[in-house]
């Protein structure tokens, strides 16, 4: 082949893959958050979820037994009625929500859809919003498995020691709380007993959290905790224990519907007190 046809052939190459470069974006499975973040500015309380679906790329962010999400779903969908009823505007935020195809398979898209994720979190955070992040907890963790020497005795097997006792917590971030993030939790630990009534249904509350608040890193926390309108992260009941009580998720969001009525008017009137005025 002569050298001018073969530079030309090269050239014709170079810019094919240039003109493809320009044609795919960085990430094709993200989708915008444009309106996301128009919406944002009119919510009142932002459900968050934090973990992946089970289905989904699990980079220890699949929570309890890696399944969190089929108990944390349905009780932000009943808690997100329960606030609307109150007259509130919820918006619910899940990772996967960041992708056109609602799926996260792989790290390129994770990485992705966690930054946007993070930024509606943010977004949320300047707009004033109340931030709720929903968990489910581990239940029993040996030392031997939990890797720590800090153990509690179990209230259900007498005797036995755990390195993890989990249960019904409140969490804010130290690095990250605003007067509101902590006058909403007080309310709710103290003046309204939402821990209390989560423990009459039949769950245990982890041991040492019934009537303070704690503080643990976490990075939903961490980023929402300055919001003005206050955000704290509630893990409802240990997973388990919950499925050895009442067996099937649906059967679980059942059991709280009245400790859910109480957190929806707990946040109703403290934004009617603090925040929307």
């Amino acid at each position: 082949m002569n050298r001018p046809l073969a530079n030309r052939i090269r050239g014709l190459l170079l810019l094919q893959l240039a003109l493809a470069s320009c044609a795919s974006p960085t990430n094709s499975n993200l989708r915008s958050i444009e309106g996301d973040l128009e919406r944002i500015r009119t919510t009142d309380v932002l459900l968050v979820s934090d973990h992946t679906l089970p289905q989904h790329l699990n980079l220890s962010t699949g929570g309890a037994n890696g399944e969190e999400r089929l108990f944390i779903d349905p009780t932000i969908t009943s808690l997100s009625d329960k606030l609307l009823a109150a007259g509130l505007k919820p918006f619910t935020l899940n990772v996967e929500d960041m992708t056109i195809n609602g799926e996260i398979t792989n790290r390129k898209d994770f990485d992705a859809a966690y930054a946007q994720y993070d930024e509606i979190l943010s977004a949320a955070v300047n707009a004033g919003a109340t931030i709720v992040a929903i968990h489910y907890d581990a239940d029993l963790i040996s030392a031997e498995d939990y890797g720590s020497d800090a153990t509690y005795s179990s209230a259900e097997e007498e005797g036995r020691q755990y390195g993890y006792v989990g249960g019904i917590q409140l969490i804010l971030d130290a690095r990250a709380t605003s007067d509101a993030t902590l006058q909403l939790a007080e309310i709710i630990i103290h003046q309204d007993q939402i821990l209390q009534q989560l423990s009459a249904v039949g769950f245990r509350i982890r041991p040492g959290y019934d009537d303070e608040v704690r503080f643990q890193d976490n990075q939903t926390m961490h980023i929402a905790g300055n919001s003005e309108g206050g955000a704290f992260l509630l893990e409802i009941a240990p997973q388990d224990q919950a499925v050895r009580l009442f067996q099937t998720p649906d059967r679980i969001v059942a059991a709280i519907a009245q400790p859910l009525v109480s957190l929806a008017d707990t946040i109703r009137r403290f934004r009617a007190e603090s925040v929307d005025q």
